[in-house]
């Protein structure tokens, strides 16, 4: 009995020896490479044209001024992502229209324009961001006598970036609005509407 009790201790043991030198191939761990996180910063400097009205209202007299065919000219530099600075200037380019009361006339001897510079904090998302502008500009118009007045000037608009180097963008901007404009002794608000292409370093 005890030598079968032997026996089959040594049959099991040598099985066991049988299995751990067998041809099983290690279990290696999984490899998992891990992508590199690539920063992408917002670029500094940028020039744009654009494609802008300048409108001029007058309440009382209930004489709206239009300067449809305007260029802006833009230049600006992002210090990062959610902030930039921006100068822009802008004038009328051809024929002003003066409607007064419902009668539209157009006037070749009017020219208006506008220079500002503002703060532009803005919020990007995927390819698009929008924004706004604060700051400081003086809004002129000249009829043969120029008036011009100076403060503070503000907006909001859209940017979307169509390329590495090129976005459009579109933009309003309130560039007066008080009764106090130089000699003109009546309500007055100006406006600037822009469309157009900013060119990115």
């Amino acid at each position: 009995m005890k030598i079968m009790n032997k026996f089959v201790a040594l049959m099991l043991l040598g099985s066991a020896y049988s299995y751990a030198g067998g041809d099983i191939a290690p279990v290696e761990e999984p490899i998992i490479a891990i992508p590199a996180v690539i920063e992408v910063e917002a670029t500094a400097f940028y020039v744009g044209l654009g494609y802008s009205c300048l409108q001029m209202g007058l309440d009382k007299a209930d004489v709206d001024t239009r300067a449809m065919s305007s260029l802006s000219a833009t230049v600006g530099y992002n210090f990062n992502k959610y902030l930039a600075v921006e100068g822009r200037y802008t004038a009328s380019m051809s024929d002003v229209t003066v409607d007064t009361r419902g009668l539209e006339v157009d006037v070749d001897s009017i020219d208006m324009s506008n220079i500002g510079l503002y703060l532009k904090p803005q919020y990007n998302y995927d390819k698009f961001a929008v924004y706004a502008l604060l700051g400081y500009g003086e809004f002129t118009i000249d009829d043969g006598t120029s008036a011009s007045e100076a403060g503070i000037q503000y907006g909001i608009g859209l940017n979307a970036m169509v390329s590495d180097s090129v976005s459009i963008f579109a933009d309003f901007r309130k560039l007066y609005d008080d009764s106090s404009f130089d000699m003109i002794d009546d309500d007055t608000v100006a406006n600037s509407y822009t469309v157009g292409v900013n060119y990115h370093f």
